[in-house]
């Protein structure tokens, strides 16, 4: 499962989170600064899933039987176009999780056919999924964290030849 995280386009960054046998497997999760410096889901994501799988298939690694990724259309559509740049796109499911107006998930979205595929919210399915959706969107959002309060910390000085920490405290000082 993917998620995306910037603030207003700055720190963009991206989480991937894996689950096998339905326990995630924290070893393989991974985490992405992504080079798009703008509030562009569609490009962030095409970054990152290209990223991801094109190393995959150079190191001949396992792919997965499914991607989640927390939206609808426009996510699933840039995990498609990779794949099938890649030559993925039969080896691999993908679905997005679909909002409501309230901004809570309420469905599945099969990224092959678009179709919405209705999910009832006392279901286990459902719970699993959240339960998904909640650790890759927590695992994204605190590496964007740790970017933002590293990048608030830099100072103009940073920038100076011949300055190095401790004159830099100094100075400040």
């Amino acid at each position: 499962s993917f998620d995306n995280s910037n603030l207003f386009g700055n720190y963009a960054v991206s989480g991937m989170v894996v689950y096998k046998d339905g326990v995630p497997s924290k070893k393989d999760y991974r985490k992405y600064k992504v080079s798009v410096d703008v509030n562009d889901d569609y490009h962030t994501m095409k970054e990152v899933i290209y990223r991801r799988y094109f190393r995959a298939l150079m190191e001949k690694s396992e792919l997965p039987e499914l991607i989640l990724v927390d939206g609808g259309k426009q996510q699933i559509h840039a995990v498609n176009d990779v794949l099938e740049m890649l030559d993925l796109k039969s080896r691999v499911k993908v679905c997005g999780l679909v909002k409501n107006d309230k901004h809570m998930t309420s469905d599945l979205m099969d990224g092959e056919t678009l179709d919405i595929i209705p999910l009832d919210r006392t279901s286990d399915v459902f719970h699993y999924i959240t339960r998904i959706q909640d650790e890759v969107h927590r695992f994204a959002i605190t590496y964007h964290r740790q970017l933002r309060s590293k990048g608030s910390l830099a100072s103009i000085l940073d920038n100076v030849d011949g300055v190095g920490e401790k004159r830099k405290r100094e100075l400040l000082k």
